[in-house]
């Protein structure tokens, strides 16, 4: 095996909590858990608001855009607006279930790390 490959492995189980300091590890996670949740919620009223400022404007191009030009523009800005939001509200979506599966990793490393503890029969 290259020497390379172990080092990255010594340093990523170095960065391994201990079972001896399983509460304050147990207090961390919570913390984060808390702090990446509040980060979500935050994120989706925003997101919500930003998808709802994209179908107002698309709305309005559609109905007021009726230019005699030779270009139909505001039905290729109202699409713009449309697909911007839902990018946005994808983004979302994504960040969102990334936060769930952190959150169930996390605790499902406690409790392996509670199997772990030292003194536990």
């Amino acid at each position: 095996m290259n020497p390379e490959h172990d080092n990255l492995r010594d340093n990523l189980f170095a960065q391994l909590p201990q079972p001896g300091d399983l509460a304050a590890y147990r207090n961390q996670v919570s913390s984060l858990i808390a702090e990446n949740q509040k980060r979500i919620r935050r994120e989706h009223r925003l997101a919500t608001a930003f998808w709802i400022f994209c179908a107002a404007s698309a709305t309005a191009y559609l109905w007021f855009g009726t230019d005699a030009s030779s270009f139909p523009r505001a039905p290729f800005l109202a699409c713009i607006f449309f697909l911007w939001g839902a990018f946005e509200l994808l983004k979302h979506y994504i960040n969102s279930a990334r936060v769930d599966l952190l959150k169930e990793i996390k605790q499902l490393q406690v409790q392996v790390l509670e199997l772990q503890k030292p003194g536990r029969a």
